[in-house]
């Protein structure tokens, strides 16, 4: 079933993060903050504001802002006030090829033991750490 335009607005409202001081009101040369808590989501074609205790979705056209009151037309601007997450796979991580000479020459390495480079760059065995819990 398809939800009225009353019930997306209501949707909104929680959807909207919060911006304090973001109505501002000007009279000639000085320029007013109103306290008020503004609520708002913008789109391509949409904007949803909140003000309490008003809330509006507002079509964006060459000639201003519309009120969408159409049920049709409000679910279209929910949706294009939906963002998508970027999903990040799980990198497969290939398996490294090792030269056999350095393959060996780890294994010579004694337990206990690392392989660290010196400020010159040469390489010298350093007595790993052992942590105590």
């Amino acid at each position: 079933m398809a939800k009225k335009a009353d019930e997306i607005t209501r949707a909104l409202k929680l959807k909207a993060a919060p911006r304090p001081n973001a109505l501002t009101f000007r009279q000639g040369v000085k320029k007013y903050v109103l306290p008020f808590e503004v609520r708002a989501l913008n789109s391509d074609g949409y904007l949803f504001v909140h003000i309490p205790p008003a809330a509006n979705i507002l079509k964006i056209t060459d000639n201003g802002l519309v009120v969408v009151s159409d049920d049709a037309e409000a679910a279209a601007a929910q949706q294009s006030f939906r963002t998508t997450r970027k999903r990040t796979g799980r990198r497969t991580s290939s398996k490294v090829e090792m030269a056999p000479e350095l393959q060996e020459a780890l294994r010579k390495i004694p337990s206990g033991y690392k392989l660290s480079y010196t400020a010159t760059g040469e390489p010298r065995l350093v007595k790993t750490r052992t942590r105590k819990k």
